[in-house]
């Protein structure tokens, strides 16, 4: 008796919770096919065959309608109680707007001097340092003396003009003096007279050339009609400020001069130092140009142009800078295999109230900052805010959404989307210039259209791939760099 009852027990047990268990399923059922909305079921309780409408079709929801019978064109519409309802939720309604959209490659950069107005500057022949004019930060003009070198070897150099345009004057006086005779000497040594003046003049050449190599400002015309005396009071303080003359009477000096005009940016020399031709004393370098490095993706580098226009902006600057793509490197890096060009740019002043050369300027040599290369440039373009599309994976495609006249219904629309700039994407097919669409919360309404897709393909996977190849041929457009 009491294994009966304890088996009737067990199977008692087991009967409750079948139920319970069919209980659940068949409230799980019914809320599925009635998306858990109290209306549909009361409609469905009084018409069960009608819960194939619930799904957007005409057969029973267990067989999900296929993907083929939906089109672009009908695409699920996406209604509100009203235009105040729809605004509540956040929706605004712009339109499709004309603006320029260019497309950039946009690439690490560095800013680095002109190689053309940088200059390292060394002394041609060893000496000691006599007077330091410049230093480090000064602002300096073509022509300016840097520094004052004493040289023994231009002492000499110097020596050795002078003995060669003495030399010259006295052939020349010889030659003309024979000249006047020569009926009366032989006509040999009036010819040897002549060769002696004309090797002469090739050592007054000379002279002058090395003088000239060491830097001194001297020409030919400069003392050829120049006495002895004139023509040591000349090149005593050759190249020098005419104020010397009473501070020093070495012919020893030679200035060390500025090429360009520039900015002094290293002065390695102190007064008394010796100093030779292996190593520079001052480096200077025009900073009104400049140049920006940039490493390019290898990808990237067959869609370079010469004289492509290029922003570049640091956060060491409070603006941007505009230059031309000046040269595009042959050769790839191993290391990052990256190409490197080049772009030129202006270095306009930090504060433009201040026109003395030395003031600060925008770029510094060093930074580091982004390079937009253009690449294509669309003037007027149609553009939408990136807001308002939306990638709807069930169509594999981008949307947009027309709103009603009323404002309270909206039609989802395929798009082709293009280049994206400045929280806009341009559309190159879908939209047109002036049309209203949604601008804000139109993920909202991209959220309720995936329900509404889901009720009407059910698990259907195959359908969702046909309509992907049926009706969306091509994928988004690839962003660029």
């Amino acid at each position: 008796m009491k294994r009966r009852r304890k088996g009737a027990i067990r199977y008692g047990g087991w009967l409750t919770t079948l139920a319970v268990l069919a209980t659940l399923g068949a409230i799980g059922w019914c809320g599925h096919a009635t998306h858990w909305d109290p209306a549909n079921l009361v409609n469905w309780w009084h018409d069960p065959a009608g819960q194939a409408d619930l799904q957007g079709g005409t057969e029973n929801a267990s067989a999900p309608t296929s993907m083929a019978s939906l089109t672009a064109e009908q695409l699920p519409v996406i209604e509100f109680p009203s235009a105040a309802a729809a605004k509540n939720c956040g929706i605004t309604i712009g339109v499709a707007e004309r603006r320029p959209m260019d497309e950039y490659i946009r690439a690490n950069g560095e800013v680095a001097y002109d190689q053309t107005h940088l200059a390292q500057l060394a002394v041609r022949v060893p000496g000691v340092v006599w007077r330091v004019e410049r230093r480090v930060g000064d602002s300096v003009e073509r022509g300016d003396i840097l520094a004052i070198i004493d040289s023994a070897d231009i002492g000499e150099a110097k020596s050795h003009l002078l003995e060669a345009c003495v030399e010259f004057h006295l052939k020349q006086q010889t030659v003309e003096r024979l000249s006047e005779i020569r009926t009366a000497i032989p006509a040999r040594e009036l010819r040897e007279a002549e060769a002696q003046l004309e090797l002469s003049r090739a050592h007054r050449f000379i002279a002058i050339q090395k003088l000239v190599n060491l830097g001194f400002p001297l020409h030919f015309d400069d003392v050829k009609d120049l006495s002895v005396e004139n023509l040591h009071n000349h090149l005593l303080l050759l190249g020098l400020p005419p104020g010397l003359a009473k501070e020093t009477e070495s012919a020893n000096l030679v200035p060390l001069v500025a090429p360009f005009a520039g900015i002094i940016t290293h002065c390695e020399i102190v007064r008394g130092e010796t100093v030779d031709s292996s190593k520079p004393q001052y480096v200077m370098a025009d900073v009104s140009r400049m140049w920006i490095d940039i490493d390019v993706r290898q990808e990237d580098a067959g869609r370079l142009r010469l004289g492509a226009t290029v922003t570049f902006e640091t956060e060491a600057a409070p603006r941007p800078v505009t230059g031309k793509l000046t040269w595009i490197g042959t050769e790839i890096d191993s290391r990052t295999h990256s190409i490197r060009a080049r772009a030129e740019v202006e270095n306009p002043l930090l504060d433009t109230s201040q026109e003395h050369p030395a003031s600060r300027r925008l770029l510094q040599a060093g930074a580091y900052g982004t390079a937009h290369i253009l690449i294509t440039n669309n003037p007027e373009t149609v553009a939408v805010p990136a807001d308002a599309m939306h990638w709807q994976w069930e169509l594999g495609s981008e949307l947009v959404f027309i709103p009603s006249a009323d404002g309270r219904s909206f039609t989802p629309r395929v798009v082709r989307k293009g280049l994206a700039r400045d929280g806009y994407v341009q559309i190159l097919e879908g939209v047109g210039v002036g049309e209203s669409i949604v601008v804000a919360g139109s993920r909202v309404l991209s959220s309720e259209l995936s329900d509404r897709l889901h009720m009407h393909l059910g698990d259907n996977a195959d359908g969702v791939r046909d309509f992907n190849q049926a009706h969306q041929p091509s994928p988004p457009a690839t962003q660029p760099h």
